[in-house]
This record gives structure tokens, C-alpha cells and sequence, in this order.
């Protein structure tokens, strides 16, 4: 989980990776190093642990020139976060610097196969370069010795290597994603598109196993298992995804698009829905793979295609051999994933490779989007604050939009799209944004918060319970209101704070279950279409029938948001997450 920009061209490459990698910060912050070709022709390495922004100002790396550099912000797996840690990595000759991301597993043996070379760091990075160094030793050139060096590794690695001696940067493709910008000017390598998409809107999407040499002229596939792919192509991404605007942070920014984006959805042809539902609908049973938010989008839709009559099982891609035995090749898959990168589901394709796949991605030519049978484009626009907020929402209106329309129930659907998007604007005025403020205030200083609710009410405290954690770093946990008495509720004491999202489905008997924290003094923060009683706070929520879970969820983010504000947290970088897991 780690984020990898470089570019060559004719102009001064610093500027363009520096601007790059900040905007790839979302994927890993505990360090920072850049690699550039210096005045005499040899490496120039500058990096340390910490923010971007601070390292490149104590380097004054700004001011370096450069017609060729690479650059690395680092979610550390192997190694502590120190500067001996940070890429680039460089050989014993300091020519070949490598920034990589993802896990080698196999590094041990390699290591102990370089007994002459000389390691300075903990990393698994760290034998790329000298086993790079090795090949060229024995005769092999620059692009020939990367090549052999990607077929040694074992597991998903992508890295991008720069040689002093040579014009090219050399990127290689396994698991974790690569994207080539094409410039009339020079050529970039990314992680991901709106690193460099003010420079240029053209890319090309790497597959797995490419290893692509790129300079100012443009790009040469070296190794590929279907060199026919590379075509250049054109994306729409907007520039307004990528900065935050009038916004303090991503974030918020993010919960606020949310409504704008239902309304665009209300407004748009839906007939890929009705495609995916045919998929579904001929399916003996559908099976909801994701991690995370994901996983809970994937016990919402269950739960409604169970409702409506058919079988579902909402399932993790750890747990998903449990259930090898039993998939036959009638069965569907819906996968859901915000980056199209997560490794742990990537890695459970294998179990489901005879079986039809319904992608719900919001990354075009990420991994999943290349391999699922049908790929859903999300269009939620790009997400970078670390917890999922604009992604959850309209992942989970696709997703539960797919099983109505297979219960041939789209009116009904399309009715309550309707009314959430009416309802949205209701959602977010000043008389909630104050109590919710006033909230944050009251919960900022405590250890333990617990989430309540019924059914779907229970999912979405799953969720609110998932978005605490992450940017507040207060232990929360998501309890069903059914199961409360049979353990859970020894828990409550004088005082104690938890979060009840009551829709009108269950609402007589969570009040039941509100009153036995009342009895023994716990306070309540109810989250609910109307006032009740047994509410110390009263959040509005909105009616969206089967979407209401949609208003209790942005509530419940912006709760932790400004939760995060008032313990001076930044939100859109929570500490030990990224963005997106390319790691198992």
C-alpha cells in the first residue's frame, strides 16, 4: 500500500512527480523519497520518514533539476518507518534506484542468494536493486536484467526502476496497479491516474506480468501476456475529484458530494443496472464478495435479495473457501471494491474462476474492472480520504438497485432513488449540522462508544462503527439491538454513550431495547426519522425506504469527521491506513 510516480521528458521532471506523489499520499504517509538523475550523470537520493511536505522542504528538493525521476510514499510492511527504510533503494554501485509496492515473499532466499552485496535496511525493496545489479554483472543489459529479476519474485510486487546509465525507466506490473500518462513531452509511471491527470488525460493501463520501459519518446513493451491491451485511451476524470476546493479536508468534501452524485444517478440511463440484473437473475444464487465497507454493502444487498426471495450470501474473501465445496457454476458473484486493487479479494478468484462476476468498481482499468465478466462503474468520482464515504453510498445504491431490478421490482426502486434524493436535501441543514457539531463535543473525550440497531440499521452501525475507528481512534463497536441482553449489555454503565440508528421498520421493539440503557443510565444518541423520548440527543434522520440507510451512514461520517476536528485528527489521513489494501 504504497503509492509510485516517475516521469522523463524534456522539461524538469521534479516538478511533475513532486505534484504527483502528493496527490498519492492517500495510499501511504509514514515516508517519502524521490530519486533523480543528478548534474554528473549519477542518483541523487533525497527521502526520509514523515510527511511529504515537510521532507521536501528540509531537502529543498524543489529546487533540484531533472529530466528523469522517480518518487515513493510508503505504508510500511516490511521494516520499521525510519529514513534507512524509505525507498528508493539503491545497489552497491548507487546507479540502479528502485521504489516498489507490494510484498516480495520469496526475499529471504533471494538475499541470502547476493552474499557479496551490501544492504543497509530492513525492506524486502531492498534485493530488487541488487539483484538488478547481479543480472548486469553477468552480462545481461539494463532491460534484459529487470526482466529475469521479475521472474525470480514471488508474490504480487509492482516496482519501477531508473538507471543511471541509461534514458529509460522500467516499470513492472504484478498485483499492485500501474498506469502509464502519455505526454507529447515525456512519458509518466503511477500509481494511479489523477497523479498526473493536469498534465495529461491519456494513459495506458498495465496488466499484470508487463514490464514497460518508458522515455521522452514515448513507451516499449518488454514483456507482456497480451501486448495487444496497451492501447492509448482517453479518461474522463474530473480535476475538481482531486483538490479539495472551498473544503478543509477530502473528507468532508467527500460527504458532501454524495447528494450531487445521487441526483446525477437519478437523472442517468440506468440500463446497465438491468444488464447486471439479468446476470443475477438467471443465477441459482448470488454470492457478495468485499473487504471492509465493501463487506458491509455486501450484508445490505444480501439482506434485501433475501427479502425479495432469493438467495444471497454476503462473505469476506478470507472466508471464501469455506464455501469452495459448495459453489456450483450457476452461482454469481457480485464483487464489490472501491480500488479494484484489494489483494485479498484478487487472491480468492482462483476459487471462483468457473463463475460469472459482477464488478461494482469505482476504478476503470484497475485489476478487478479487467477481470469480472460484467464491470459496474461506480462514478462516484475519486476518493481520497482513507475512510470510504461517497464510495459506501453509491457502491450500496448500485448494489441494492441490481437486486431490486431482478425482482422485477424497478418501480419501487426508482421510487425510493426518488425520495432519497428529495430527502438528501432535507438531510443537510444548519439545525443538524449544529447538533451534530455540539455531539462531537460531548463524545471527543470518550474511550468506548457503542452502535446500535435492528436488521439493515444493524449493517449501517456496523458502519458508522468502522468510520469512528478510522479517523478518530475512539474503540467503537456495532451491537444487534436483538442481541443486546444476551451479553452486551453488561458492558453499559453510568454514563456510558451509545448510538442508536432507528428506522421506521423496527422502531417499537429498539425502543424497547433503548429502554434497558436508560434503566441503567447510559445516554442515548439517537439517529431516527422523529424524536423519541428515550433520546439525551436527537439526530434527524431521513426516510428512503430501501434506502435508508443512505441518510443514517452520512450522518454517522460526519459525526466522526467532526469528532476527528475537536481531538485535532486529520481525517483524510488516519494513522496506520491507506487507502487502498494491495497487501495481504
Amino acid at each position: 500500500m504504497c503509492g509510485i510516480i516517475g516521469y522523463t521528458g524534456n522539461e524538469n521532471s521534479i516538478p511533475f512527480v513532486l505534484e504527483g506523489i502528493k496527490s498519492l499520499e492517500y495510499r501511504g504517509y509514514d515516508s517519502f523519497g524521490c530519486a533523480f538523475q543528478g548534474k554528473n550523470n549519477n542518483i541523487e537520493i533525497r527521502k526520509d520518514a514523515g510527511r511529504i511536505n515537510k521532507i521536501i522542504d528540509n531537502y529543498s528538493l524543489d529546487k533540484e533539476i531533472s529530466n528523469k525521476s522517480i518518487a515513493h510514499t510508503r505504508w510500511a510492511t516490511h521494516g520499521g518507518v525510519t529514513k534507512m527504510n524509505s525507498h528508493p533503494m539503491l545497489d552497491c554501485s548507487g546507479k540502479i534506484a528502485v521504489v516498489h509496492n507490494g510484498i516480495i515473499e520469496n526475499f529471504k532466499e533471494l538475499k541470502e542468494s547476493l552474499p557479496n552485496h551490501l544492504f543497509s535496511s530492513e525492506t524486502d525493496t531492498e534485493v530488487l536493486p541488487h539483484l538488478i545489479e547481479e543480472e548486469m554483472a553477468n552480462g545481461k543489459n539494463f532491460e534484459e536484467a529487470v526482466i529475469a529479476v521479475s521472474e525470480k519474485i514471488t508474490g504480487f510486487s509492482s516496482f519501477v526502476v531508473m538507471n543511471a546509465d541509461s534514458d529509460n525507466i522500467i516499470a513492472v506490473k504484478s498485483g499492485s496497479p500501474l498506469v502509464l500518462g502519455v505526454r507529447d513531452k515525456g512519458m509518466f509511471v503511477a500509481s494511479d491516474v489523477p497523479s498526473f491527470l493536469k498534465y495529461t488525460n491519456k494513459v495506458v493501463y498495465l496488466s499484470d506480468g508487463d514490464v514497460i520501459a518508458i522515455n521522452k519518446a514515448g513507451f516499449k513493451i518488454l514483456k507482456s501476456n497480451n501486448p495487444t491491451k496497451h492501447k492509448v485511451r482517453e479518461v474522463t476524470f474530473s480535476i475538481a475529484d482531486i483538490d479539495k476546493g472551498k473544503y478543509k479536508h477530502f473528507m468532508l468534501k467527500e460527504i458532501m458530494e454524495q447528494q450531487s452524485l445521487v441526483s446525477k444517478l437519478v437523472n442517468s440511463d440506468l440500463s446497465y443496472i438491468k444488464n447486471a440484473a439479468s446476470l443475477v437473475s438467471l443465477s441459482k444464487r448470488v454470492f457478495l464478495l468485499g473487504s471492509g465497507s465493501s463487506f458491509h454493502i455486501a450484508l445490505l444487498t444480501a439482506n434485501l435479495f433475501r427479502d425479495l426471495g432469493k438467495d444471497a450470501i454476503a462473505v469476506q474473501p478470507q472466508d471464501l473457501l469455506n464455501y469452495s465445496k459448495t459453489i456450483s457454476k450457476e452461482d454469481v458473484f457480485m464483487i464489490i471494491s472501491q480500488s479494484g486493487e484489494t489483494m485479498d479479494v484478487i487472491e480468492s478468484l482462483p476459487i471462483i474462476k468457473d463463475n460469472k462476476k459482477i464488478g461494482i468498481i469505482n476504478t476503470e482499468g484497475s485489476t478487478l474492472a479487467n477481470v469480472v465478466d460484467y464491470f459496474i462503474n461506480v462514478n462516484a468520482g475519486h476518493e481520497k480520504g482513507v475512510a470510504a464515504t461517497k464510495t459506501f453510498t453509491m457502491s450500496a445504491i448500485l448494489s441494492c438497485l441490481i437486486a431490486m431490478f431482478s425482482a422485477g421490482e424497478e418501480r419501487e426502486a426508482l421510487n425510493d432513488l426518488n425520495l432519497l434524493n428529495i430527502n438528501l436535501y432535507n438531510l443537510f441543514v444548519p439545525s443538524v449540522y449544529k447538533t451534530i457539531k455540539d455531539t462531537a463535543l460531548i463524545l471527543k473525550k470518550e474511550k468506548d462508544i457503542f452502535f446500535l440497531g435492528r436488521g439493515n440499521d444493524y449493517i449501517s452501525a456496523m458502519e458508522a462503527a468502522l468510520k469512528m475507528k478510522e479517523v478518530t481512534y475512539i474503540h467503537s463497536e456495532a451491537i444487534d439491538s436483538a442481541t443486546f441482553k444476551h451479553g452486551p449489555l453488561a458492558l453499559i454503565s453510568k454514563g456510558t454513550y451509545s448510538v442508536a440508528l432507528v428506522s421506521d421498520r423496527f422502531k417499537d421493539r429498539e425502543i424497547n431495547n433503548l429502554k434497558e440503557i436508560k434503566a441503567r443510565n447510559g445516554k442515548i444518541i439517537g439517529i431516527a426519522n422523529e424524536k423519541m423520548d428515550v433520546f439525551d440527543v436527537f439526530i434527524r434522520s431521513q426516510p428512503a425506504g430501501i434506502f435508508s440507510f443512505v441518510p443514517q451512514v452520512i450522518l454517522s461520517q460526519l459525526l466522526s469527521y467532526y469528532i476527528s476536528l475537536s481531538k485535532h485528527i486529520d481525517p483524510d489521513h488516519p494513522r496506520n491506513l491507506a487507502k487502498a489494501v494491495t497487501t495481504k
